[in-house]
Order: structure tokens, then sequence, then C-alpha cells
């Protein structure tokens, strides 16, 4: 039986990744992890186990894979969801994407830096203990194609740019390291597009209606995507229609 685990399974996005991946895998068991509670939606669902976390994901997965270890599981494949562009600190009060160097602040750097590169190749580091080094498996990450230098015409987001972009080559660095041991895994950074979730809503107004795509439209789409990935070519980024991004 196939096993897999989702990082971030409680968001807009990443719950309907967790409902595509049941569709297209009837019978395979799902961890979920999220600081939300299970969502009444996937009650009834014996195949799913939800892993509510407390403020570190990485604490949560780390016990888990000490615990899969313990039993013989190998996790099929990983999609990580981990992530943010705008948040109200508790002590700071609201985060949203710098649009000047005048707004640069060291705090908020290290914020967008932690989550959206440090913390994502950290669970790959802890997940790696249950990657099959022979099987066919993959660990996909959400990315961004503002992560992009080679795409970047606009400016503005600094920090948020330039933590997906590092995100980019990490995930590109391991993927070297992997093919040594593990010949059938495939990393992989996926932009899923404007999705209409809380991650892009103060950004929506101004965005044409064919750009915005519903949750269930881009998990399919990224579904898709890691799907239609080889070995080969593990270490891309890519579009949401599998068109390779530029770095």
């Amino acid at each position: 039986m196939s096993t897999y685990a989702i990082f971030g399974a409680g968001g807009g996005l990443g719950l309907a990744l967790t409902q595509e991946l049941r569709k297209r895998a009837p019978d395979a068991t799902i961890h979920a992890f999220s600081r939300s509670a299970r969502p009444d939606t996937l009650s009834s669902d014996n195949n799913l186990q939800w892993h509510q976390c407390s403020d570190d994901i990485l604490e949560t997965v780390t016990k888990a894979v000490h615990q899969w270890q313990a039993d013989g599981i190998e996790l099929n494949g990983v999609i990580s969801t981990i992530g943010w562009l705008h948040q109200v600190h508790p002590e700071h009060g609201e985060w949203q994407p710098e649009r000047r160097i005048e707004q640069l602040n060291g705090e908020q750097l290290q914020a967008y830096f932690y989550v959206n590169a440090t913390l994502p190749a950290l669970l790959l580091q802890a997940c790696k203990p249950t990657l099959p080094k022979k099987e066919p498996c993959f660990f996909a990450q959400l990315g961004a194609k503002v992560g992009s230098i080679g795409d970047n015409e606009l400016g503005g987001w600094y920090g948020y740019r330039a933590s997906k972009a590092a995100l980019n080559m990490l995930f590109k660095t391991a993927s070297i390291e992997f093919k040594r041991t593990h010949k059938k895994l495939i990393l992989s950074v996926i932009h899923p597009g404007t999705t209409d979730t809380k991650l892009s809503e103060p950004f929506q107004e101004r965005l044409p209606k064919d750009k915005l795509f519903s949750a269930e439209t881009s998990a399919e789409r990224i579904w898709d995507v890691i799907e239609g990935l080889t070995p080969e070519q593990s270490g891309g980024f890519w579009f949401w229609d599998g068109k390779a991004l530029p770095w």
C-alpha cells in the first residue's frame, strides 16, 4: 500500500491537494500535517492520519518519521505547501511584501527565509530516512514564479522573491546529492499559479479573472506536473502547466 505525506494540508491549496490525492490513490495511506484541526470533509477517510502541529511543524514531522522508521514505513511521495507572503506579526503588526528598499527590515527577511527556504529544506532532511533508495518517490515543494531571478522584470517583494530563489537553490543542490543515492527520487519546486486562497487574497483585486484559479484546479494541475516528471528531471523548477521556469 502506498504512503504519502502532505505538509500544510489544512490550508486552502493543501486541503485541495489532499482531496485530489485521495481521488488518484483511493487506497493510499495519507499523513496530513497542519496546525488546523482535521476538517469535517475528511472525517470519514479512515486511511487519512491527521497530525495537528504546534507552531513547530518540523518537530511534529520528525516525531512521525521516527515512528515510520520503527514501523518500517517508506514514503512514496511528499508534498509541502509550506510558505508565507504576508502575515500579522504579534509584535510588529502587519507584514506585507516590501515594495521599496526602505521597507526592508531584518526580522521580516529572516522570517521569509526561514519559512520559505530553510524550513522546506529541513523537512526534506527529516524525511530522508523514509525515502526509498531504489523505488520511485517524489518530494514536491510549492514555490513561486517570482523566485525566478531570470524572470524578475518588475522588482519589489524583496524578501519573498529572495527566499523563494533560495528555496530553488536548496532543492537543486539536494537533487544532485540524492541522485547518487536515491536514483528514482524526484525533487521538484512547482509554481501553482495564483490560487484563490488566503495567501493571495490581498492581491487579487487587480488580477484578471482568468489568472486566478480555484484551489481545486490548482491541485489537479500540480498533481499532473508531479505525475509527469521523471528522475532525470529531478531538481527542476516548474510552472503549473509542466513547463520549466528559468532560474
